[in-house]
């Protein structure tokens, strides 16, 4: 799997604060972000299919 690099904006406080909570579980913010990414695409998918099945009803 290749990556991508990109840059996103996130509240410092809140950064310090994941970073204090992650590191006990050996989570890094890269894995988090992308397996959120994964979640949202699942779940927006299952949204676009319901609709699409409700559409055709």
């Amino acid at each position: 799997m290749t990556t991508k690099r990109v840059n996103i904006t996130v509240d410092p406080k809140k950064l310090d604060e994941f970073y204090r909570l992650a590191a006990k579980k050996g989570i890094k913010f890269s894995t988090w972000v992308d397996a959120k990414l994964d979640e949202f695409i699942e779940e927006e998918k299952m949204i676009e299919e319901y609709r699409e099945k409700k559409r055709r009803s």
